[in-house]
């Protein structure tokens, strides 16, 4: 036999034995606890929906899940640790819209390219954004919002977020851009500042992620005008859309779910998008995320990379039209 076909035949083997230890692990998974970094701090409603995404695979799966807190530089530390991982399931990420997408279309020099690090694994959730101005503001509908900002053209009426380029800012700049007004943008440093602001009313209005504001809304301090989504809220059904308000092809929500790193079987991907499909269907997972002010959506693998690659061909463009751009870090 020629050296070359021997050559040959131990990279054959080689291979072949390597695939089949590849396969062995795969049909073993999982043989140990598993780590689900959220890379927030406790206690939000990001961290409620990673903490069900734990116990719904360590109930499939029979091993422990940790759940672990990995907050800083808006999401990129844990995000970071993730995509240094090993592809092969045993730490996971729990993130979204505003930390793999948003930043991808608004900060330039981030540390990773999120839409390659990372395997898209399954969506859990979505939640809206809410349209509010102060109690007694004589602003009661979306006409009402155009009509006075295009009233104030100069100056445009004023309008508060938690940040640059975060989903509350985004949201509204697409509003300006849907209904052809000029807004004036105050940035916070978080939500909290800018709700006070907005029920002393030193805010005309602003977005807001639903679950935040659901407190002050019930309460009366402040009114809801609009949802953001295309179909109504469920924990504010007489709160219409901004499509049922004449703004058309206006449906914008923020989203979770799970991601690996990068280079993960398909076939371990399938089985961890099925787990969390199977543990969302059930109806004490969905009051979990409703309670929290989520709506329940469940996504397979496929669906949730499709959601991915649409939202950020989206933002971009609306951030590109905004002229919203931002150094990492700076």
């Amino acid at each position: 036999m020629h050296r070359r076909t021997v050559l040959k035949a131990i990279a054959a083997a080689a291979a072949m034995g390597t695939a089949g230890a590849a396969r062995a692990a795969e049909a073993a998974f999982p043989s140990k606890p598993m780590r689900l970094i959220v890379p927030y701090p406790p206690g939000g409603v990001t961290d409620v929906a990673g903490r069900l995404a734990g116990e719904i695979l360590s109930k499939k799966f029979g091993q422990p899940v940790v759940v672990e807190n990995r907050p800083g530089a808006n999401g990129m530390i844990g995000s970071q640790h993730v995509a240094a991982a090993a592809p092969d399931g045993y730490t996971l990420l729990l993130n979204g819209l505003g930390g793999m997408v948003l930043p991808m279309a608004t900060v330039t020099g981030l540390p990773l390219d999120m839409s390659r690090a990372f395997t898209p694994i399954g969506q859990m959730a979505e939640f809206i954004n809410v349209l509010i101005v102060r109690a007694d503001s004589p602003i009661r509908s979306v006409d009402d919002l155009v009509a006075a900002a295009r009233a104030r053209s100069k100056d445009g009426l004023n309008y508060g977020s938690n940040g640059i380029g975060t989903s509350v800012h985004m949201t509204t700049a697409f509003f300006a851009q849907r209904t052809g007004t000029h807004l004036l943008h105050v940035p916070y440093k978080g939500s909290g500042e800018m709700l006070i602001d907005v029920v002393n009313g030193n805010l005309d209005f602003s977005f807001s992620n639903l679950p935040p504001v659901m407190g002050l809304i019930r309460k009366g301090s402040i009114r809801a005008i609009a949802v953001t989504s295309s179909y109504r809220s469920k924990q504010l059904p007489d709160v219409p859309t901004m499509a049922e308000q004449g703004v058309a092809d206006f449906d914008v929500t923020s989203w979770l779910g799970l991601y690996g790193p990068a280079g993960m079987a398909p076939g371990l991907v399938e089985t961890l998008s099925a787990a969390l499909q199977e543990g969302m269907a059930q109806a004490s997972s969905r009051d979990t995320l409703s309670a929290a002010g989520f709506e329940p959506k469940a996504a397979s693998a496929a669906d949730f990379a499709a959601l991915n690659r649409a939202e950020l061909a989206r933002w971009k463009q609306v951030a590109s039209r905004a002229n919203v751009s931002l150094k990492f870090g700076a």
